[in-house]
This record gives C-alpha cells, sequence and structure tokens, in this order.
C-alpha cells in the first residue's frame, strides 16, 4: 500500500478553552484534490496552520512524505514540498509581479541564481500572470492578487499545496478561471487541499470532501455524499443543503440562505 503523502494522528490544539483540533486524524495521498469546508470559526485556516508549520500542535503528530516534521517550523516545510497560499493576498505592493514570485522561489523554495528564475517564470505559466510579470503588484485587482497568491505558494516547488478561500470575491467567470488554474496545477501531479466557501468552486474541482465544526470532522468523503448528511446539513443551515452544491458545475444555482451560511471569513 502506498504510503500517504500527508498524514495528520491524533492532532490537538487548543488556544484557552477555544478547541482547534480535537485528536484529528486524516491523510492525503500525492496527487489527491481534497476540500474542506465548515462554519466561520471551525478552525479551517488553523488548520492549514498546523499542516504548514505555523501552528504547533498541543498533542499528536504531523507526518509529510514519510517523515515526521511535527516540531519543524514552517520554512523547513515549505522546503520540504508544503506550499500555502492566504486569505488575504499580501503582496509586496512596491516590487513587480514577477520580482515578488522571485522571492518566494529563492526565499520559501531555497532556489538560486537561474533555477529560481525559471521557477518563477513557471509559476507565472502556471497561473496566467507571464503577461503581467512587470506590473506593480500594487496596481492588481482582486483576481490577479489571487492569482500571484498562487504563484508565489508554486514558486517554491511544492507537492502539496493548500489554498485558502481563493475564490473569495470573486465573481462567477473569475472563478471559472481560477478552477482550471487549479485543474491544472493537480495535472501536474501537485496535491491540493482546498479550503473553500464557495463551494460550487470545490465540487468543480475536488474528489473528496471534509466537513470541520468543532475541531472534529463531521463528514470525509465523495463531495455529493458529504453534503448530503444530515450532520452536514445542520453544520451549515440546520436543515437542508440544496442539490445545487452537490453538483460539479459553476452556473448551478445556490439559494440564498445556502449562500449566506457558506461565504464569509474565515475567524480562527
Amino acid at each position: 500500500m502506498t504510503s500517504p503523502l500527508l498524514e495528520l494522528d491524533h492532532v490537538t490544539k487548543r488556544f484557552g478553552r477555544v478547541v482547534i483540533a480535537e485528536e484529528l486524524s486524516f491523510s492525503v495521498g500525492a496527487g489527491e484534490t481534497v476540500g474542506i469546508v465548515g462554519p466561520n470559526g471551525a478552525g479551517k485556516t488553523s488548520l492549514f496552520g498546523l499542516i504548514s508549520g505555523d501552528l504547533a500542535p498541543n498533542a499528536g503528530q504531523v507526518s509529510f512524505a514519510g517523515k515526521n516534521v511535527t516540531r519543524l517550523d514552517s520554512a523547513a516545510r515549505c522546503r520540504l514540498g508544503i506550499g500555502r497560499t492566504y486569505q488575504v493576498p499580501r503582496p509586496f505592493v512596491d516590487m513587480t509581479v514577477f520580482e515578488n514570485v522571485l522571492v518566494a522561489a529563492q526565499q520559501g523554495g531555497g532556489l538560486r541564481r537561474k533555477a529560481s528564475y525559471a521557477a518563477a517564470a513557471e509559476a507565472l505559466e502556471q497561473t496566467g500572470m507571464a503577461d503581467e510579470a512587470n506590473v506593480a503588484a500594487g496596481r492588481l485587482g482582486l483576481l490577479a492578487r489571487k492569482r500571484l497568491e498562487v504563484a508565489r505558494a508554486l514558486a517554491t516547488g511544492p507537492q502539496l499545496l493548500l489554498l485558502d478561500e481563493v475564490a473569495g470575491g470573486l465573481t462567477d467567470p473569475e472563478v471559472t478561471v481560477l478552477v482550471e488554474i487549479v485543474r491544472g496545477i493537480n495535472a501536474e501531479g501537485i496535491a491540493v487541499i482546498w479550503i473553500e466557501h464557495v463551494v460550487r468552486a470545490l465540487t468543480a474541482v475536488v474528489s473528496r470532501l471534509l466537513c470541520l465544526t468543532g475541531g472534529k470532522f463531521v463528514g470525509d468523503g465523495d463531495p455529493a455524499t458529504v453534503l448530503a448528511e444530515p450532520a452536514v446539513r445542520e453544520v451549515f443551515l440546520g436543515g437542508a443543503v440544496t442539490a445545487a452544491l452537490t453538483g460539479s458545475s459553476l452556473e448551478a444555482p445556490v439559494d440564498g440562505p445556502i449562500e449566506s451560511a457558506v461565504d464569509g471569513e474565515e475567524t480562527t
């Protein structure tokens, strides 16, 4: 049996009385696409912190590519192959798009000279940003900033890419562009874990969906099956989830209450 690329084994994290993760255990295989949903404050972004090394668990173990990385910081994990984006893009606004990505290749990926330039150029091609390479990052609109955020993560050379609400705030056509970018990344063998409130974006990409609430997973499996589970419906609405969320089309209609329940900013 092939060993998982990422494995969390009974990982626990608390901030005082606030439980972020309660003995969470799950694994992700190489090249797998996984979506994570849950209400605001469920701890989804904090879970990414535990995976990337931004947060240290109180208990449990994090393994990556067969190595125990629990005590490694985010820089070390990045060089091992864990790349991530953040909800709010914060590029170096006075630097060009290319310079922003080059910094990621050199400081995050540990690359130098020609290798770093090649990695930066490839990341810009993958995200459709090559034509804006010489544009100051501060002049970019939201979609371009989101794509730059993904490009910076890609330039580090990840085996696993953590996407944190990269579709938030985008229009439907912009989400469609982003979905195609993520598909292209995964087609190159990079595993993707995607946290997203825009559920229709997830169902267009991921083969597996997890629902996190109260520091625990209440659903794990095929997206349509997970979204139909009573416990998951209760998390979102205390009621039924419409069939629109279980489809893979970005054009599927979404009822107002559902949209409100799954749209917004993560708070922990």
